[in-house]
Order: structure tokens, then sequence, then C-alpha cells
């Protein structure tokens, strides 16, 4: 079996990061692993018996084979596969509930079984398998190093990512707080970019190590829907202490991630904590136990 993901090229998207963490632990597990896009993709290429993944805003000449499985992350159009392809799984988002424009559901844990740590498969699944997965961190379980807990802080801050001050997915407010407080500490605080300035993963890596602290600062509509997106779990297996101002993400993860939706009080109760080796290494064994995309992709696998 071949694996291929369809869809966004690497820097592109915040999806292609996905199919970078898949690539690397599909490959680690033997399998040839192939990045197609509709712009870019051979046409003599052998589609058969193949584990596709996409995305369904990017899957406009995705080819359809009855031999292949195809895991569609916001899949807006499944009757394009029903009656085309061997199996579809829509991979949605781990969350107690969503509504935007893709998306409007509920999950029902009591109908829900656990595959793999993090990927769950909605037992009421009818026309197509549907399974709520929990993004993950980027390193393999091999790579992540407990003696990372013992590295020297720098006074500095490194928020990698976008910063929205507007909308219902505005992270800019509780930011902004946390720069201050780091500010009042005498931290410096810097910002990268990754759509302005994409940089390798082992420079984001050493900016996010040598940081004081690495909080996973959500938006309150990810905190009231419970959004388990990969930030927390890369600062963990970076070597920092989990701390997070959504209560729901904090919870799935283990009860000694610091959190607090008061923005201050975290900052204090995180820098209280930040250099509790043993805790650190307590959660960094969590995440490379149950919180990797090895546990992801054999989720998935276990559906085939």
């Amino acid at each position: 079996m071949k694996v291929v993901l369809w869809g966004y090229p690497l820097h592109t998207d915040t999806y292609s990061y996905i199919y970078e963490a898949f690539k690397k632990a599909f490959e680690y597990q033997g399998y040839e692993v192939f990045w197609f896009t509709d712009e870019d993709h051979p046409e003599d290429f052998d589609y058969e018996n193949c584990l596709f993944f996409c995305e369904g805003y990017r899957d406009k000449k995705i080819p359809l084979r009855k031999s292949s499985t195809y895991v569609c992350h916001v899949c807006v159009n499944p009757g394009k596969y029903l009656g085309n392809v061997k199996k579809l799984i829509d991979m949605r988002y781990h969350v107690d509930y969503i509504e935007d424009v893709n998306y409007t559901y509920t999950v029902d844990y009591d109908n829900c079984e656990e595959l793999e740590s993090g990927v769950l498969y909605d037992k009421n699944s009818s026309e197509y398998d549907i399974i709520y997965m929990a993004w993950a961190a980027n390193l393999l379980p091999h790579e992540i190093d407990l003696n990372w807990a013992t590295r020297k802080r720098e006074p500095e801050y490194h928020m990698i990512g976008t910063i929205s001050d507007h909308g219902a997915f505005a992270n800019g407010p509780a930011v902004n707080e946390w720069v201050q407080e780091c500010q009042y500490a005498g931290i410096k605080c810097f910002h990268s970019n990754p759509w302005v300035n994409p940089l390798p993963d082992d420079v984001y890596r050493e900016m996010m190590q040598k940081s004081i602290m690495q909080p996973d600062l959500r938006n309150e509509t990810h905190k009231a829907w419970g959004v388990k997106s990969c930030r927390l779990f890369k600062a963990i297996s970076y070597g920092h202490l989990g701390m997070t101002n959504s209560p729901k993400l904090a919870k799935f993860v283990d009860d000694s991630v610091v959190c607090s939706e008061d923005i201050k009080e975290l900052w204090l109760k995180g820098f209280q904590k930040h250099q509790n080796v043993d805790l650190i290494r307590h959660q960094m064994l969590i995440v490379k136990d149950k919180h990797t995309f090895m546990n992801r992709s054999k989720g998935i696998l276990k559906l085939l």
C-alpha cells in the first residue's frame, strides 16, 4: 500500500504541516509516501491500492480508484467519493462541538470507540466512516529527548504563528496580554509568522526551546469547542512545561498541564513551575506515548 498526500504544498496552508507530520510517521513505519497536488501530479502514476489523504477544498483533480481508501479532512463533498472508492473516511476535528462554514456537529463520546490515543471512531457512521482526530507533536517518539527538560532558557518569548485581533478566531487579545506580562518581567518578545517567512522545523524548535515559556493560547471559540491543535503537544515534546488558557485542552492532555483562562494568572503559575524538570519529563512521556502522529496514523490504519 502506498500513501498519497494530496492537496496543499508545504508552507501554503496550516494543513500542510499535518501532511508533513503524517509523511514522517508513515515513512518511519516503512510505507512509501508521495505528495501531489491538483496542479502538480503525474498522470502515469499507479493510483491503485493507495491510502489517500486529502482536503475538501483541494481535491478537484484527485484520482478516484475503487481499490483505494480516502481520508478526507473537511469533507465538504462526500458524494464525490461514494460509489467510486473502496472506503471514505471523513477525518473531523476532535472537539466537543463545532459550528462553522464546513461542519456543524456535536461529538457523542458515548457512541465513539477510541482506535488509538487521539483518534475516535464514530460508531454511528453509516454511508462512510467518521473519525475525530486531535493533532499532535510533529516529532516521532524516539526523537523526543528528555534531556531537553533541563535546557537553560533565555529571557525571551518567541511566538510562532499568526496573530489575529478580530473575529471569532482572534487570538490577539490573549497573546498581547501574555506579551505584556513578559515585558513587565523584562523578557524580550519576538513574533515569527511562517506565512511571511517560513523557516525549517529545527529553527522553529530552537526558537521555542530557548523561550522562557511556550503557552498554547487559544481564542474564545477554540476554547468553547475544545480544539486540540498541535501547539501544546509540540511545546511539551520540545521540553517545555505544558500550559494553556483552554481548560478542555488541558484536561485532554493531563491534569498536570498548567491552566488558567486568566492570562496573568497563567503566566504566574507557569513561571513558578517552568523549571520543574520532573513535571516537564512527566508531560513529555505522556506526549511521547500518546500524542505523536505515530499514534494518529496507527488509529487510521486500524480502520483499514
